[in-house]
Formats: C-alpha cells, structure tokens, sequence
C-alpha cells in the first residue's frame, strides 16, 4: 500500500470585529440601574458614577469627563472613612463654635450609644435601613422620642460636616424624624406657692437663693445664665441686666430693663454691692459661687405639687413656664419678653391653671 501525505489546510483567519469605542474616549458601563464611566489615560485608570441612569445623560457626562481628564483635569477621589474619622472632624468644629456643656452631650450620646454601632463602619455602609435598625433598638431600650431625634441630629451633623468626602450617590437617606409636640414637659409654680416659697427665704443666709427665685420667677432666666452670671452683668446706672452672648443658649445678648427702685433693683443693689465686675453674682456665706443647690430646692419645696419633675414636684425650669405664663396673662408676647423665643415655643412655655382657663372662657362668652 502507498502511504499518502495528508496536507494540513492552514486555519482561516479570524476577522477582528471593529470596536465601537475610540481609543482614549471612555467608555460606559452599568452598576446596576446607574451609568459609570471608565477611562484609561495615560497609565492611570479613571472610574467613577456618573450618577444617572439615562443613557443619553451619561454620555454627554461621560464626554465632560474625558475632556476634564485629557486637558489635565483631575476627577474628585474619594478615600474610605470610618464614621469614628468623620466624628472627630466634626467635633474639631464643635469645639469652636459651641459652649462646653453641648460638647460634652454630644461626645456622651457619641461615647455611650452610637459609636458602638456606627463608629466602626465605613461611611458608605451607613444607610437608611441601619439607622432605622439602631432607632429601633434604642426604642425598645427605653429611649424616649426626645432622646432618639437627639441622637439621630447628632448622626446627621456628623455626615453633613464630612459631606464633601463621601460620593453624592453613596449619601445616606436619614428617616424623618420623631415629632416632639406631645413630649412638651408641663408644670409651673403657682403664685400661692411663689409665695410661700419666697417666705421660707426670708433668712439672710439665703437671700442669693431668694434673688434668684425672684428673678427667675419673673423674667424667666435659665438657671445657668444666673447661677454663672457676674456682678458686672447689673448696670446700676442704666437700671439694665445684660447677659452676653456666650451666656446664653442661643448665643444672642440679652439686655432686660430692670425696674429703677423696684424690687429686684434694690435686690440686686444689696447683692453687688461693693464687690469686682468679674466677680459670681450668686455666691454662698464664705464666699464660695452658687453651682449646684439641688438638694436644698428639694427640700424647700418638697410640700409643692404643679411642676414637671417626679411625683409632680417643681423643678427650677418650672420657674420658666411660670414666668412667660405670667407675662402672656399681662399680655406681653414673644417680642415684649425679651426670653429670645419664637413665637411658637413661647406658646408651649405657656401653662395655665384650670382659673386662669375658666377666666379666659368667661372673656369668651360675656358680650
């Protein structure tokens, strides 16, 4: 038999198909329902959203991109940051911009609740749903409204400060919050028991306490804007009380007239006296300043019922809603008071007793 040579037919070439890109001009891709982009240009590769889902839109976008890129342009970049990175940052602004008491509630709602849960994350995995989650564990601890949207805002802040180091599209959705309407505290002091209490001050002992019972009760102070007043803050010639602005709550001075010769003038006359303009306004026998007096208001005023702290009892900032009660029955409103309140929450600091409502619907009725 004759062996014969099979030759081996050569393969056909295959035909490059012809790419729809252009070289150096990007190219789009989808990450589920969104338009990214890539482009490698120049050894580096650029690849980011262009953070809609139109695909006419992405392109224009996509063009922007690659000549922002060509003509030396460098795209925004964003690094991983921890929530615990992105607190500290903010809390740097904090510090310059708010009194020692509100950063250490904040650093303590951080410390205690948060940061054990979200400090640990990456920003882009805070969403909607964890937050929602963490809410919900908070209400079931026995975390009030109040104390819920407190904790949330302080979240918030957190991610507004450091909005520019987190993707637009990565930003979390915060859930609405809680409405703090029904969660008003109520209470005041009578005028029956503004009296008695001020008569159980009559001891010269306790007259700094008496002055700002008085005071409070009439102007409506906060307890810290007295308790760290200074003597300078009275202006005995202009008959004026004036705290500062880093005195107050809302950072905005307070000038209240002081009747000449009234009452609270001649208190304030007898409690300056002689002593330096930095010197604490409230002080004790020996000279020490008035901080805390907690145990004694409790047991002065341990027979009185109408506040808002347990059981009833009055607590120092009932002596607020008495006083803003007192002043809407005289009719001076929001503008007149001077408390530095809108017009709504100097409504809710208004608490009338069942005399003064009974009074009012006779106004109502009688022709």
């Amino acid at each position: 038999m004759t062996q014969t040579n099979l030759i081996a037919m050569p393969a056909p070439k295959k035909t490059r198909k012809a790419s729809v890109r252009v070289r150096g001009q990007g190219y789009l891709f989808m990450r589920g329902a969104m338009f990214w982009m890539e482009l490698n240009w120049k050894g580096a590769r650029y690849r980011h959203s262009l953070e809609t889902t139109d695909r006419e839109t992405a392109l224009l976008k996509l063009d922007d991109a690659v000549a922002k890129i060509r003509s030396g342009e460098m795209p925004k970049s964003f690094e991983p940051i921890t929530v615990q990175a992105m607190f500290d940052a903010w809390m740097l602004q904090v510090e310059t911009s708010c009194k020692p008491r509100t950063q250490a509630d904040y650093r303590g709602r951080w410390e205690r609740h948060l940061k054990p849960v979200f400090g640990g994350l990456v920003a882009n995995q805070v969403d909607r749903d964890k937050v929602v989650a963490y809410l919900n564990r908070r209400m079931k601890a026995g975390a009030g409204p109040v104390t819920r949207n407190r904790e949330q805002r302080i979240l918030t802040m957190i991610f507004n400060h450091n909005r520019s180091k987190i993707p637009a599209n990565r930003f979390p959705e915060f859930p609405r919050m809680q409405s703090e309407k029904a969660h008003v505290r109520r209470g005041r002091l009578s005028k029956a028991d503004y009296e008695t209490l001020r008569g159980r001050l009559d001891n010269p002992r306790w007259f700094w306490l008496k002055v700002f019972l008085v005071m409070t009760f009439k102007f409506g102070f906060r307890k810290r804007e007295l308790l760290y007043a200074k003597v300078g803050y009275f202006d005995q010639a202009a008959s004026t009380f004036t705290l500062p602005a880093f005195s107050t709550k809302n950072n905005m001075t307070r000038v209240v007239d002081i009747m000449r010769d009234g009452e609270i003038f001649k208190m304030l006359v007898a409690l300056t006296g002689d002593r330096p303009a930095n010197a604490p306004l409230f002080i004790r026998e020996k000279g020490k300043p008035v901080r805390d007096f907690r145990r004694y208001w409790l047991a002065q005023t341990a027979d009185l019922k109408g506040g808002s702290g347990k059981n009833g009892s009055v607590t120092i900032h009932d002596l607020r809603r008495s006083a803003i009660t007192n002043m809407s029955e005289k009719g001076i409103g929001s503008a007149q008071a001077g408390t530095h309140l809108t017009d709504e929450t100097f409504r809710r600091y208004i608490q009338r007793n069942e005399a003064e409502r009974r009074a009012t619907a006779k106004l109502i009725e009688v022709d």
